[in-house]
């Protein structure tokens, strides 16, 4: 089983943490479009692509394919893995996939939040950035800034995401900060309802 070091598990602190965000507690009108991008965003079948770069410039890059909030690949510079219901499998770059000797499932799982009320708590300083151009696309701009604990780590993250005309959320970038280390993380999202997450053969 391959070693999973403090830089790719602060990243993928980070990653969860940035696909999470988007559950934050503000007010009107905004709170609205937020809570109303979530419910499409966990309702659909996506994929999330992050980059993480830390203190020193060193990049991490993630794909999270999710088929539902409990079926979904997580694939790394490092390694792959296949979270599903009834069981969790992994492999080291291209090599043969085996299942695990303990409960990986179980630790991914605890990257995301449990509950609603979990997700928006710690949430300050939401604010319409109003519309802004990424990527040539029209899309509306919310930041904030949330404290809360993943795994019982402290993590804060000033966040800014971007929906698009859809009321979808398409593009995320945080600053996060989580057990004395330092990351800007960008993350997309895509949406295709055409993802599949079974057991690797």
């Amino acid at each position: 089983m391959p070693r999973l070091t403090s830089r790719f598990f602060v990243a993928g602190v980070f990653a969860f943490a940035a696909l999470s965000s988007s559950l934050v507690r503000a007010d009107g009108d905004v709170r609205d479009a937020l809570f109303s991008a979530y419910e499409k965003m966990i309702q659909s079948r996506c994929a999330t692509d992050t980059v993480a770069t830390d203190a020193k410039g060193n990049e991490t890059r993630s794909t999270v394919e999710f088929d539902t909030i409990s079926r979904f690949r997580v694939s790394t510079d490092q390694a792959s893995f296949v979270v599903l219901p009834e069981g969790t499998w992994m492999r080291s770059g291209e090599g043969a996939w085996t299942q695990p000797p303990i409960d990986m499932s179980a630790m991914f799982k605890r990257l995301l939040p449990s509950t609603l009320e979990e997700a928006r708590a710690g949430t300050s300083n939401v604010k319409d950035e109003g519309m802004q151009t990424v990527g040539g696309a029209k899309l509306r701009a919310i930041s904030y800034d949330v404290n809360t604990k993943i795994m019982g780590i402290a993590v804060s993250s000033h966040n800014l995401v971007y929906i698009d005309d859809a009321g979808r959320i398409v593009r995320s970038v945080s600053d996060g900060q989580a057990m004395g280390h330092k990351t800007h993380s960008v993350q997309t999202i895509r949406y295709d309802d055409s993802i599949r997450i079974t057991a690797p053969d």
